[in-house]
C-alpha cells in the first residue's frame, strides 16, 4: 500500500477533479456501467487496487475551452480543493474560427427547455440551417491555413498558465495536462486540417508542462490510443476502452507522485 502524503490527513481519501470540455465526461457509443465510464470514474478502482483510496468529481462542459472556465474558477475548481487537478482542454481551442464558436455551440447543442415552439425550432429549422453552415465551416477550415483559431495559441497558454497557478497555490494541487486526442478520419473531413491544429497545440501543451520544476506534468494519453477507429469511435470522445488506458495513465503519474 502507497502512503499518502501527510497533508491529506489520517483517513481521508485522495480528492481528484477533472476539468476539461466534453472529452473528459462523455462515452461513446454511450454510457455503460460504472466501471466502464469515463476515466475519471475509472480512476477510483484503479487507485483503490493500489492501496488509495480516491474520490473524483468532475467539472467538463460540451465544446468547452478553457477561456469558458477561467471565469468560474472559485466554483469549478477551488471549491473541490483537489489534491490532483486534471486538465483536458485543447480541441476545441484549435479549430478554425471562421464560424464564430457561440453560432456552432448554439447549433450542435442540447437546450432542454418547455417553451412552446422550441421543438419546431430544434427539429425542424435548425438541422436545415446547420447543413448549410456545416458545408461552409468544412470549405472555411480548408482554406484557413492557421489564421483564426477559437482560442488563439498565446491566450490559450495564458489562460492554461492562469489556472495551473491558482491551482497549485490554493491547494497544493499536482496537475496533470492531459494531451490532446488524435482527431479521427470523420473529425478530419469537417474540419479539414484539424490534425496539424492538434499537434500544434500538443507541442504547446508539452512546452508548458516544461516550464514547471515539479507539480505540473504531460500526460501523453492521446498517443496511447494506437487503434483510434475503437478507442474514439466518433472521432472525438473516448470509448469505455479508451478511457481505460486514460485512466491507467493517470493512476501510474499519481501513485509515482504519492510515492515521492
Amino acid at each position: 500500500m502507497i502512503a499518502p502524503p501527510t497533508r491529506l490527513g489520517p483517513g481521508r481519501p485522495l480528492r481528484v477533479h477533472v476539468l476539461g470540455s466534453s472529452a473528459s465526461v462523455l462515452v461513446e457509443p454511450r454510457h455503460g456501467p460504472r466501471d466502464g465510464g469515463t476515466y475519471g470514474e475509472q480512476l477510483v478502482p484503479l487507485l483503490a487496487e493500489r492501496g488509495v483510496p480516491a474520490v473524483v468529481s468532475h467539472a467538463g462542459t460540451w465544446f468547452g475551452r478553457i477561456c469558458d472556465a477561467l471565469p468560474h474558477y472559485e466554483r469549478d475548481v477551488r471549491d473541490h480543493f483537489p489534491d490532483v487537478l486534471v486538465v483536458n482542454y485543447g480541441m476545441a481551442e484549435c479549430q478554425s474560427n471562421l464560424l464564430p464558436t457561440p453560432v456552432v455551440r448554439h447549433l450542435t447543442t442540447w437546450h432542454r427547455t418547455s417553451r412552446p415552439g422550441t421543438h419546431l425550432y430544434r427539429n425542424r429549422l435548425m438541422p436545415k440551417v446547420w447543413k448549410v453552415l456545416r458545408d461552409y465551416q468544412q470549405w472555411g477550415s480548408a482554406h484557413d491555413s492557421g489564421r483564426t483559431y477559437r482560442l488563439r495559441p498565446s491566450r490559450f497558454v495564458a489562460d492554461m498558465t492562469r489556472t495551473i497557478d491558482m491551482a497549485r497555490k490554493d491547494c497544493g494541487a499536482l496537475v496533470l495536462l492531459l494531451d490532446i486526442d488524435p482527431p479521427g478520419p470523420r473529425v478530419e473531413h469537417w474540419l479539414p486540417g484539424t490534425a496539424a491544429r492538434v499537434q500544434r497545440y500538443n507541442g504547446l501543451l508539452s512546452t508548458l508542462a516544461d516550464c514547471y520544476d515539479k507539480g505540473v506534468l504531460l500526460v501523453p494519453a492521446g498517443a496511447a490510443l494506437t487503434d483510434p477507429s475503437t478507442q474514439l469511435p466518433d472521432g472525438l470522445h473516448r470509448s469505455p476502452a479508451g478511457h481505460a488506458l486514460t485512466a491507467r495513465l493517470l493512476a501510474d503519474e499519481i501513485c509515482t507522485w504519492l510515492s515521492t
